[in-house]
């Protein structure tokens, strides 16, 4: 989760300081709390001021989400995030010493939340995964002949180095393992149309007439791909996992929005406020 800035309690009474340009369930953001936040000089960037006004809303209706889900910042999380802050010296000022003290624990019960909200999810689904070589040329013709050759009985390898027009001709055509969305598309709806072992084309791409020899095709598991490097398929399934977790943050977040961004109030001079996203647009 992004660094979420939590509201302060304490506000300023200098006239200008203690004026409100925003606010959502009764918490108040002062223009001297949001001109301690912002670097010297960002507080008259009007995108840099929205931006920030926009991730205090935000905090706001996560800590709502959470404390309403049971899975609000601890005492001991709140006290551990305090301690972290002054042990690092990062804030500038005493706003922004406890905006980012709370900032810490929130993301500290997010994350208690996201942990539990995990173990119910169910495995991921392997991404799709394709192992490769291909023989590039620059004309049907001699694609068609490469083909041929091949089908003959020559062997794939040498064919590329023989002829491919490609960087990895000198390698035997080898084009490695790679997640699907790599390659362009009409090389890619055919070699995933394409059923381990076979040699398909040739196939037109604006690089030329290639002739593709799959090695595996299908969800990445060491079952379907077993000559690709079993490490990295582990890590592509982790990939997987974490972009689930991330997900559950998004889920999370659009939930609070929905349920708590109704009362949500921005100065105008601040930019205009959209209630769906709690983003704020200037200009």
């Amino acid at each position: 989760m992004a660094l979420l800035l939590v509201a302060s309690s304490c506000s300023d009474d200098s006239s200008s300081d203690s004026i409100v340009i925003a606010s959502i369930e009764g918490r108040e953001l002062t223009r001297g709390q949001l001109d301690d936040l912002l670097p010297d000089g960002d507080n008259t960037v009007d995108t840099r001021v929205a931006t920030t006004v926009s991730e205090w809303l935000l905090a706001q209706v996560v800590e709502f989400e959470l404390e309403q889900r049971g899975f609000g910042p601890t005492e001991k999380e709140r006290t551990e995030s305090v301690e972290l802050v002054e042990l690092r010296g990062i804030g500038r000022n005493d706003t922004e010493e406890e905006l980012l003290a709370n900032s810490y624990a929130l993301s500290l019960a997010a994350g208690r939340w996201s942990a539990e909200e995990v173990e119910t999810l169910d495995e991921p689904e392997p991404p799709m995964y394709l192992c490769s070589n291909h023989i590039l040329l620059r004309d049907i013709t001699e694609a068609e002949a490469a083909l041929e050759r091949f089908n003959a009985g020559e062997d794939f390898a040498e064919l590329a180095i023989e002829l491919s027009t490609g960087p990895s001709g000198p390698n035997g055509g080898d084009l490695g393992c790679v997640l699907e969305g790599q390659f362009v598309e009409p090389f890619e709806e055919a070699a995933f149309a394409a059923a381990s072992g076979d040699v398909i084309g040739p196939v037109e791409t604006a690089f030329g007439f290639h002739i593709i020899q799959i090695e595996s095709v299908g969800p990445a598991t060491v079952e379907n791909h077993p000559t690709a490097d079993p490490v990295e398929i582990a890590q592509l399934m982790l990939q997987a996992r974490q972009f689930q977790e991330a997900g559950l943050i998004g889920m999370l977040e659009a939930s609070a929005i929905d349920n708590f961004a109704g009362d949500a109030f921005v100065d105008p001079s601040i930019g205009t406020l959209d209630p769906m996203t709690l983003e704020i647009s200037v200009g």
